[in-house]
């Protein structure tokens, strides 16, 4: 059935501490833009697996370039590397999900930017993920694995899919902003009160763990 990218919502996860540097910054750059940059920024993920994006795998239906070169986005809510995070294995302090927020947009808007785009089979950041960059990638996806919330085993892969934007993602082209609960919320209101653009705020606890 073919596949409509308006209606596939992306979601990429970054501590809440991080929001006002993205608003300054008029949207996210990719991790090699920011180390170029020599911009500070509160990690969430597992720093061999961000060196090993950033200087092993690339992207080979983009130019080549290394998967670092992108700014990452997940095609569900509470991903693995959530699960990942909030439990203490990459060095943040267990239960630390309350502090991270899913930044939301739409395939279409990514395509839209007229950048050089990718979708992976599972885990970008996996030696063995193969990439692609037309529609008919996106409609081999295996949608129940991701969309599932169980995901154990070699289901793991299958559900870390990726959709890659080249360099930079505007902050002008997120739709939505999910919290995990009400003091999230409003941490992330009182930021985006000197923000012309101002997406949905919403608690979303379903996306949580």
């Amino acid at each position: 059935m073919p596949i409509d990218p308006r209606t596939i919502d992306i979601y990429h996860i970054t501590d809440v501490n991080n929001l006002a540097s993205i608003i300054a910054a008029r949207g996210l750059h990719s991790d090699a833009a920011m180390i170029r940059a020599n911009v500070p920024t509160t990690a969430i993920g597992y720093t061999h697996i961000k060196q090993r994006r950033l200087d092993t795998i690339r992207v080979t239906c983009c130019g080549n370039r290394f998967v670092g070169e992108f700014v990452p986005f997940y095609l569900c809510p509470r991903s693995p590397m959530l699960c990942v995070v909030n439990g203490g294995r990459s060095g943040r302090p267990q239960g630390c999900q309350k502090d991270i927020v899913h930044l939301v947009s739409t395939v279409a808007s990514g395509i839209q930017l007229g950048r050089p785009w990718a979708v992976s089979d599972g885990n970008a950041g996996a030696a063995y993920a193969s990439f692609g960059n037309t529609l008919a990638h996106f409609e081999a996806l295996d949608w129940e694995i991701i969309e599932s919330n169980s995901w154990g085993g070699e289901r793991l892969h299958k559900k870390q899919s990726e959709f890659l934007v080249a360099d930079f993602f505007p902050w002008t082209s997120f739709v939505k902003i999910g919290c995990y609960n009400q003091a999230a919320l409003n941490k992330v209101q009182a930021i985006l009160q000197g923000s012309q653009h101002q997406p949905r705020v919403r608690v979303e606890p379903n996306w949580y763990y």
